[in-house]
């Protein structure tokens, strides 16, 4: 028996209603019929979408080549299914999968992945096995999200190999935040000038993102983190070769933009526009607005801040919405530092940033940012449901924490969740982040534990399988991390 063979059956039945084949994230109901392998060796398709049988057939030749399963078109009942969900089953002679959308029939095959392995006892891959079983699996909930950095250090492969990794994992958004590295043609100035976030590359990108089933939502900060450099790192992405740009920035280190400024929200709503045209008008745009500082120019002192800020951030809103898209922020900004309700979670507004937040018009979605350990309740998440906001649970790298909110987003019926990984692109951090995130999102009620669950070694497949999905020929490419041994660093330079 194969070592695959021996997880799978070494961690089944956990949970009640699912018992776990490998697949991440765990299916909503599984049962295994026999754990004994059975050829793949015909795949039937029943989807009303004609798009989905020739997706089906080319990712299939593309995962398995000439060794692969025929693909047919088959005539079962799609009517019980939602958008997301799919039933696949898995008998001694055919691998069945009904959807009633394309997106439905990606998961399944995704699943179908996850759990087949080579054939064994030959030199070189002739085909593939997989246990038998019967899979009815959907989503908890609707807004399944990774937010990622591109950063200056940032090389496409990266985010390439991120967005592959959240697709196959049944998220369906990925917010991608610039950080300086975007290359704009209304502010060419706007970021280091080496930046590797091209329109061309970004056009790249989302071709992939689209066909693998993920929608790519831009981030620019509007408010704080104007810098668009990591806090730590002293550095700001556009002042640094451009000081003629400062009186777009506040005085202090130029970590807010100036509000007071009217070319700000010009420049600002210019970059919005272009970055949505870049991303292919996705239906969502991030404006962060995130741990900004009191206001050090004078003419923003001058005013009332909360009524500029609140100006800000509507006109914002109606650039996004003027182009079909929904405003993102992040909370912390809307809530009342020292304010007793809020001990042990986030906020960094005043009184005035707070009462602001009444006024901001309900269709702008609230992407309630927390990092600790697990709580039983949150009640940041609630105020901002009970105001009338879409809210997204966003924890990060805490895997308690991480399902603790998931399980919270399902059982008060949330909107979504959306994780963060900052610069933890490598490492074990990138995998308890994404197995954590992608199993609670999808299924609020799984039963999956991070402990013994060797979850580490099926990460590690499933990372190879996107390795060779891209087609990477450089070792630094592959694994969780860029080298076996650190290199030492160079003290002459």
């Amino acid at each position: 028996m194969g070592l695959w063979a021996v997880l799978c059956i070494s961690i089944t039945a956990h949970a009640e209603k699912a018992e776990w084949v490998g697949v991440c994230p765990e299916p909503a109901s599984c049962k295994v019929t026999s754990s004994t392998y059975q050829p793949l060796k015909k795949v039937s398709v029943a989807c009303a979408d004609e798009a989905a049988l020739s997706w089906a057939k080319k990712h299939l030749k593309e995962w398995y080549g000439k060794v692969g399963p025929e693909v047919v078109n088959a005539s079962r009942s799609t009517a019980d299914l939602g958008n997301e969900a799919y039933d696949l089953e898995v008998t001694a002679g055919e691998v069945k999968i009904t959807a009633r959308t394309l997106q439905g029939v990606r998961y399944a095959l995704y699943s179908l992945r996850q759990m087949a392995i080579p054939q064994r006892g030959t030199l070189q891959v002739e085909g593939w096995i997989l246990p038998q079983v019967t899979i009815h699996d959907k989503p908890s909930l609707d807004f399944r999200g990774i937010h990622m950095c591109w950063f200056h250090e940032s090389k496409p492969w990266e985010i390439e190999r991120l967005i592959r990794l959240a697709a196959y994992y049944k998220l369906n958004y990925a917010v991608v935040e610039s950080w300086g590295s975007f290359r704009s043609d209304v502010a060419p100035w706007y970021g280091w000038p080496d930046g590797s976030m091209t329109k061309k590359e970004l056009k790249r990108l989302r071709k992939i993102a689209d066909d693998l089933g993920i929608t790519l939502i831009p981030q620019i900060n509007v408010f704080g983190h104007a810098t668009m450099s990591r806090g730590g790192a002293g550095k700001h992405a556009a002042l640094e070769f451009n000081p003629q740009y400062q009186p777009l920035f506040e005085p202090v280190n130029g970590w807010n933009w100036c509000l007071s400024n009217p070319e700000t929200r010009k420049l600002l709503q210019e970059l919005i526009v272009e970055q949505l045209e870049a991303y292919g008008n996705p239906p969502y745009f991030h404006i962060g607005c995130d741990e900004a500082l009191p206001p050090s120019c004078p003419a923003c002192k001058e005013k009332p801040y909360s009524q500029l800020f609140l100006e800000h951030v509507q006109a914002m809103n109606e650039t996004i919405s003027s182009r079909g898209a929904k405003t993102m922020m992040w909370h912390d900004m809307l809530l009342q530092r020292g304010d007793n309700r809020w001990n042990g979670f986030y906020a960094n507004g005043t009184a005035e940033t707070a009462a602001g937040l009444l006024k901001l018009p309900r269709d702008i979605i609230i992407c309630d940012w927390y990092y600790g350990p697990a709580h039983k309740a949150y009640p940041t998440i609630d105020y901002f449901k009970e105001q009338g906001f879409h809210v997204l649970a966003c924890p990060w790298y805490d895997t308690g924490g991480i399902a603790a909110q998931g399980r919270y987003a399902g059982k008060t019926g949330l909107d979504g969740m959306l994780g963060t990984l900052w610069h933890h692109y490598f490492g074990y951090d990138l995998v308890d982040d994404y197995f954590t995130l992608s199993n609670v999102a999808w299924n609020s009620e799984s039963s999956f534990s991070m402990t013994g669950a060797h979850y580490g070694e099926f990460f590690r497949t499933h990372l190879r399988q996107i390795g060779w999905d891209m087609h990477i020929k450089d070792s630094r490419h592959a694994g969780i991390y860029y080298h076996e041994v650190p290199p030492e660093p160079d003290l002459r330079n």
